[in-house]
């Protein structure tokens, strides 16, 4: 599988934001791209009314058609993230679009306590399918916290996508070990630049990556610019290593609803 990372700077401008992933799609042949969290829109907002002008629904919005059709014509999936509003209530989310089709949406489940003032909790951990692959979908913070990525494999994901907005180095030492504790290839894409409110100013690392099932870095040292970053990797079919032929039945150990190593159904909501 050929996956992608396109790590920049975003914009409060979606327009903006919009020509510059279609201009790097025009010089790409990937299976699924990722980009980073909130990368529509920006991440700094002033209140909720100001976040929520720059929110839409999902799917009915104009951003995931637009996305939708970009998959189709570049014939790829797309994992973005932006915002969302639904019933009032606001959503910090990543959305999944395949060859043209929505496939679902994640909302970020573990908020900063900034990110608390404007939006609402995930509640689910759904995994997603495309070209055959079931994709587990973190944002940011959720890395931190290893029950996500072990409930993802637990329904069958073969590969863990993270988008993020952060400007420390933990969440990048983080993710090799997400890799390395499931055997599972991670995707990490962060972006770039600077935003600032009165009050806060937040500038953001880079330091995309993907990583194989053995924590390894396979895209080398990626520097604090503007950059697509393309890696073919390896879906294992079975979890295993030197020390371990089947990692699945050892998990079982602690979690119970593991039976036989069958996947749980695909939740796509």
């Amino acid at each position: 599988m050929k996956i992608a990372f396109l790590q920049y700077d975003v914009h409060h401008d979606k327009e903006r934001n919009f020509q510059l992933i279609q201009q790097h799609l025009d010089m790409l042949t990937c299976d699924l791209l990722v980009l980073p969290e909130l990368s529509l829109c920006g991440y700094l907002f002033k209140n909720q009314d100001e976040l929520a002008a720059a929110a839409e629904s999902i799917p009915a919005g104009s951003s995931v058609a637009r996305m939708a059709e970009l998959s189709r014509l570049y014939d790829c999936a797309i994992l973005f993230g932006m915002a969302e509003k639904e019933k009032g209530h606001l959503y910090n989310t990543a959305v999944l679009v395949s060859q043209g089709e929505y496939c679902g949406r994640y909302r970020k489940m573990h908020l900063s306590d900034f990110e608390k003032t404007l939006f609402e909790p995930g509640t689910e951990n759904p995994v997603f399918e495309v070209m055959g692959i079931r994709i587990g979908v973190q944002i940011c913070f959720d890395l931190w916290f290893p029950e996500v990525s072990r409930e993802q494999i637990l329904q069958g994901a073969q590969l863990l996508c993270v988008l993020a907005n952060f400007g420390g180095e933990t969440t990048s030492r983080i993710a090799p070990v997400r890799a390395i504790e499931n055997l599972t290839p991670l995707v990490l894409c962060n972006r770039i630049g600077h935003e600032f409110l009165p009050e806060l100013d937040a500038s953001f690392l880079g330091k995309s990556a993907v990583y194989g099932a053995d924590g390894q870095c396979l895209t080398g040292e990626v520097p604090q610019q503007e950059l697509l970053g393309v890696r073919e990797i390896s879906l294992p079919s079975k979890r295993s290593n030197v020390i371990c032929r089947d990692f699945l039945a050892e998990m079982s150990v602690h979690y119970q609803d593991v039976v036989n190593k069958v996947p749980l159904p695909v939740n796509n909501a």
